[in-house]
């Protein structure tokens, strides 16, 4: 970017803090959908449920979108972004044994209501061009989680718990993590 003069500086903290939801709630344009693939790592050769919290691992996969079907999704000057948009946009597939506790996944997948208000009153102050006409709508506000993960997330959350699929997807092409014992991604 620096080489392009395309360097816009550092981001600053009310958008950096963002997580991956709360980033498509405040965005203006959707090219792609988010398909998020996780399981639990390797603890001496096992794949260990109760770390994953602190040790998930995954991959992310994006599909570009018909840009005219979303642009019909998102018309109009409301922000933010209605929550039913996320099950647009976001798919999520757990592979690993046993039920997946919404706790594992609240540090990816929150929305926190205070956090999108803040950015968007940024981005209306900082980015006239893009974001000045738009309108903070307190009722799409007030459908936002506090701090939690937002309904339409956990709808489109799916298990397999055939975790050999990990093992052949990976086989041949990922180096080995001496410190797990098993493949780096």
């Amino acid at each position: 970017s620096l080489a392009n003069n395309l360097w816009l500086g550092e981001i600053p903290w009310v958008l950096k803090s963002l997580t991956f939801p709360e980033q498509l709630l405040v965005a203006l344009a959707y090219p792609r959908v988010y398909v998020f693939k996780l399981f639990p790592k390797r603890s001496h050769g096992v794949r260990d449920v109760s770390a994953l919290q602190r040790g998930m691992r995954g991959n992310v996969t994006t599909y570009e979108l018909s840009i005219e079907g979303i642009s019909d999704m998102v018309k109009g000057s409301l922000m933010p972004r209605p929550p039913a948009i996320l099950a647009s946009l976001i798919t999520v597939s757990f592979i690993g044994v046993g039920t997946l506790p919404k706790k594992w996944i609240h540090a990816i997948f929150r929305v926190r209501c205070p956090a999108v208000w803040r950015a968007l009153l940024w981005l209306k102050e900082n980015n006239p061009k893009y974001y000045g006409k738009l309108d903070i709508s307190p009722d799409r506000l007030q459908s936002l989680p506090e701090d939690d993960v937002p309904s339409e997330i956990s709808a489109v959350i799916r298990q397999s718990e055939d975790t050999g699929i990990l093992d052949q997807e990976s086989d041949g092409y990922v180096p080995i993590d001496e410190n797990e014992g098993e493949k780096a991604f």
